[in-house]
């Protein structure tokens, strides 16, 4: 049953990314800045409005999004919507924009999807089975060490300023910060382009914030937990993220950091 499900909202998500392409090769919208401090367009509404309207049409499911949350039964299926994840990339025509879609039932996430509508990568999965991009199963290659960790920036976090003193002592071989889409960076984990990607979660998240990507990297034999090592819950979490493509990925870069964490705790 699953299957059609994942065919099904494949299809709703690739045509919801035209909608996001097109716009922004317009250049036509505007911009406000919500009460979080994050950007919105009208794009935004559409997109998720189209989604809801679509998964509706096609499944006897609740749909909750993150532009105006409609009240939903949480005992009770529901599929959750980021219409855009990394609006402000969006916005400035960087290429880490992604749609977020995961499928919740009893409390765990049953489906899961994320779409770069810029790159064309379609990365999905669903529970107790493989995660692909495309028709490729991942991770697209192995990486089993230290070798590469994207971190998400962020003000007033001493953690992050330590991981440049670590790349120029030779710990990590390879540092790159890549903002936008958070979903987007743990599925490049997933798919072997970084070996860890670390970040800090300022809020308590929401079902269509990480939920779909998590699925997707654990299914893909990696892990995401807390600075401790301890596995995060997808659907709420507030903290940081040490997304890892493997367990000796992990264990390494919890190691290497453990020092600083430790003057924080």
């Amino acid at each position: 049953m699953k299957n059609i499900y994942i065919i099904i909202a494949k299809q709703i998500v690739e045509e919801a990314g035209k909608i996001i392409r097109e716009a922004r090769d317009t250049n036509m919208f505007e911009f406000t800045i919500k009460d979080d401090d994050t950007p919105v367009t009208p794009i935004d509404q559409q997109v998720q409005d189209y989604m809801s309207k679509r998964l509706r049409d096609s499944f006897d499911i609740q749909v909750m999004g993150e532009e105006n949350c409609a009240v939903i039964d949480p005992s009770r299926p529901y599929w959750a919507i980021d219409p855009i994840d990394g609006t402000w990339s969006f916005i400035t025509h960087e290429n880490t924009s992604a749609i977020n879609l995961s499928l919740i039932e009893e409390g765990e996430v049953s489906v899961a999807i994320v779409y770069n509508p810029f790159t064309d990568e379609l990365f999905f999965t669903e529970r107790g089975k493989p995660s692909f991009k495309g028709l490729l199963k991942l991770p697209l290659r192995k990486n089993d060490g230290v070798t590469v960790v994207n971190f998400k920036p962020a003000r007033d976090i001493a953690l992050l300023e330590k991981l440049n003193e670590l790349y120029i002592d030779e710990k990590i071989k390879k540092l790159v910060s890549i903002g936008g889409s958070l979903s987007y960076g743990m599925c490049m984990v997933a798919k072997g382009a970084f070996s860890n990607y670390i970040l800090y979660f300022n809020t308590l998240s929401h079902a269509w914030d990480l939920s779909a990507s998590i699925l997707i990297l654990r299914n893909a034999g990696g892990f995401v937990t807390d600075l401790d090592g301890n596995d995060i819950d997808p659907i709420n979490y507030q903290g940081f993220i040490v997304a890892s493509a493997s367990k000796r990925c992990r264990d390494e870069f919890l190691a290497m950091i453990a020092p600083y964490t430790k003057e924080m705790q």
